[in-house]
């Protein structure tokens, strides 16, 4: 009996997914419990169309992603802050920070999944960060100036 599994069972599937079992497994243990219920055609079809709705909506998002790096690729940021007499920031400027300039000078979101490396900025310079996602590649340049 084909069933969809509504639970992840040890042995027989992941949740969402559709199996064959047999037909005492499923109807004296499996449905009564509710880890599964019948394979309908109609049920079938939702789980066909949920799976094209997921995958259209990750298309996009990639495609999303990948105009943002090339949009970002070789641009520059500029962030000013109060610094001390060595040159040095009184707090460490990280991802949170970065993202928010990106957003306002470039006006592009970016996902912090997008920054490979962990970010905590203590002086003024000139830096190049690195942002990745789909074997895509982009360099973003950020200066930290006195306020």
């Amino acid at each position: 009996m084909k069933i969809i599994l509504t639970q992840h069972i040890k042995g027989i599937g992941k949740k969402g997914e559709v199996v064959e079992v047999s037909d005492g497994y499923a109807q004296n243990s499996l449905i009564p419990k509710g880890l599964a219920k019948v394979a309908t055609n109609t049920a079938l079809n939702k789980i066909k169309q949920a799976k094209t709705a997921a995958l259209n909506k990750a298309e996009k998002e990639q495609e999303k992603i990948e105009t943002t790096l090339s949009l970002i690729n070789g641009k520059t940021i500029t962030i000013r802050e109060k610094l001390n007499e060595k040159g040095s920031l009184y707090h460490a400027l990280g991802l949170k920070e970065i993202i928010r300039a990106v957003h306002e000078q470039l006006h592009l979101n970016t996902p912090n999944t997008l920054y490979k490396e962990k970010y905590a900025f203590k002086e003024a310079g000139k830096y190049t960060l690195t942002l990745e996602a789909y074997n895509t590649k982009s360099q973003l340049f950020l200066v930290i100036e006195k306020k």
